[in-house]
């Protein structure tokens, strides 16, 4: 199969797109803070070997698409972006202070959905063709 990667154990192509949002989808990721997020999720992403494939930061959401090893389940990298960011956001960041508060920059949750090149469709006839 072709677009495979390796691990000792596993052949495998994980991919995820990922939406999050700050807390109250406020409108504030612009500028610099939307470059410096960019620059985290990426340094991130170098350090923990996940291939960023696309990243598109709107000014109430991000939109993050990447692959990762087996060993990476969705929730994990979520709550690294995340966890990882919100504080250096608001250390880099005072005047957000007014807005958050004590609280954590980024909102709980997210949406991470599956990607792939084959469809429920082609998974499904392969499997039945298994018997």
């Amino acid at each position: 199969m072709k677009g495979l990667k390796s691990t000792a154990q596993a052949k495998y192509d994980l991919r995820y797109h990922f939406v999050f949002i700050p807390r109250y989808r406020k409108r504030v990721l612009i500028g610099n803070l939307a470059k410096r997020i960019e620059g985290m999720i990426r340094f991130a992403a170098q350090i923990h070997e996940w291939e960023v494939f696309e990243l598109a930061i709107q000014k109430d959401h991000v939109h993050l698409y990447l692959g990762a090893k087996p060993k990476w389940s969705p929730s994990l990298i979520m709550n690294t972006i995340k966890g990882g960011t919100s504080k250096k956001i608001r250390e880099l960041f005072p005047e957000l202070e007014e807005v958050y508060w004590k609280a954590t920059f980024w909102a709980d949750g997210y949406l991470v959905k599956s990607v792939g090149e084959m469809t429920d469709k082609v998974i499904s006839q392969y499997v039945k063709k298994q018997r």
